[in-house]
């Protein structure tokens, strides 16, 4: 019974001044250059209780790597290292099936366009499933996803038109599938990060489309023509990067005008508008919001690769109906790191995790944990309150 009065409490509390827990960050690791890997532009995936990603240079060549990291932190392992043959400058993420990593490096290869690769999750010499050809099937391809034994992702150049692809690929390797080649009347230059939710693969494009600004589609997972969902065009926002579903609702941010937005639409909505939930302010709030946010207990939380209080970036977090932009982390640079370009993932316990492509000690970059403090708060909007976690480090 006390505690139902308590909760009562503080529902009258969250109706009159909604607030943001106060969070910690911590540095789990710090990126040191050639050969253990530099600028880590990739967002973390977690498999049990070790972190995966890869760096845009470094390794043994100085063209990337994958590396993996225990979640407590430590010095990354170098798992394998790209070296033009099979591929160079990663910039994707990771996924992990069973004890196999696939990753994607934007260039070379055979023919230059970047490469999908595998390796195993103790480390080796990458195997290359495919050799992206340019104007056939993409160039410079990006943002793995996987269903059964089939990975998914986008290409940002090549195609029927050089506007970018939606391609299938199988675990096994070979020719990918081409699902849809863009036009620039139906976007151009897709963002890193498909959504699949059944059948139905969801996306956004940096530019193109209707309003010529870019624009967020569905496509069936058999391929076909992409359905504009909505579009944009400048004034309600221009290149949008990857997006979220989250209970039928598509979220994501744009890199401008200004300092940039963060916006929803539903994905039944065909040819709509975006809703614009908030605008970024620059140095108070962080500015150029570029990678995939995350939703959970009714909060949006991302990451703005400049602004802050030190114009080094921030993350952020926001009432998912909208309202005010929080910067619950401030980066200041060679402290705690500069520029998370990349969105966050979480653990069991709702813990964030992230990567910062620049600062640290030798400013080649951070991996970087963020917690709300013991019995800490998050009111989520005008009216209503969730209580996200009260946690324990003693636990």
């Amino acid at each position: 019974m006390a505690r139902r009065t308590f909760a009562a409490i503080l529902f009258i509390v969250a109706a009159a001044s909604p607030a943001f827990a106060t969070y910690t960050l911590t540095t789990l690791s710090t990126f040191t250059g050639d050969p253990a890997g530099s600028q880590p532009e990739s967002q973390l995936t977690l498999s049990g209780t070790t972190l995966y990603g890869t760096t845009n240079i470094g390794g043994s060549s100085n063209l990337g790597s994958i590396y993996s990291v225990p979640i407590t932190g430590g010095t990354p392992t170098i798992l394998a290292s790209f070296n033009n043959t099979n591929g160079a400058n990663p910039g994707g993420n990771v996924v992990v099936s069973g004890s196999t990593l696939y990753t994607t490096a934007g260039q070379d290869g055979a023919h230059g366009d970047g490469t999908i690769v595998s390796v195993p999750t103790s480390g080796g010499t990458p195997t290359i499933l495919t050799s992206f050809a340019g104007t056939s099937d993409g160039s410079f391809p990006t943002g793995l996803i996987l269903s059964g034994t089939t990975l998914y992702g986008v290409t940002s150049l090549g195609g029927t038109d050089n506007d970018g692809v939606v391609f299938s690929e199988p675990v096994a390797g070979g020719t990918p599938t081409v699902l849809t080649s863009f036009t620039g009347t139906d976007g151009r230059s897709p963002a890193s990060g498909l959504v699949l939710s059944g059948t139905t693969l969801y996306g956004s494009t940096g530019s193109g489309g209707p309003g010529g600004a870019g624009e967020v589609f569905s496509l069936p997972i058999s391929g076909g023509t992409p359905t504009i969902i909505c579009s944009f065009n400048d004034t309600d926002g221009d290149a949008p990067g990857p997006i979220t579903l989250s209970n039928g609702v598509l979220y994501g941010t744009t890199e401008g005008p200004g300092n940039g937005k963060i916006f929803s639409v539903s994905t039944s909505t065909v040819n709509g508008t975006p809703t614009i939930l908030a605008t970024f302010a620059g140095t108070s709030n962080g500015s150029l919001p570029v990678s995939a946010l995350i939703a959970f207990g009714g909060v949006l939380y991302g990451t703005a690769e400049q602004g802050g209080a030190n114009s080094d970036g921030v993350v952020f977090a926001e009432a998912i109906g909208g309202g005010t932009i929080n910067p619950i982390i401030t980066f200041n640079g060679t402290g705690n790191g500069a520029a998370p370009v990349v969105g966050l993932i979480t653990d069991a316990n709702n813990d964030l995790y992230g990567t910062t492509k620049a600062g640290g000690t030798d400013n080649d970059g951070t991996i970087f944990e963020v917690v709300p403090e013991p019995s800490s708060f998050c009111i989520l909007s005008l009216g209503s309150l969730a209580l996200l976690r009260r946690k324990s480090r003693a636990a």
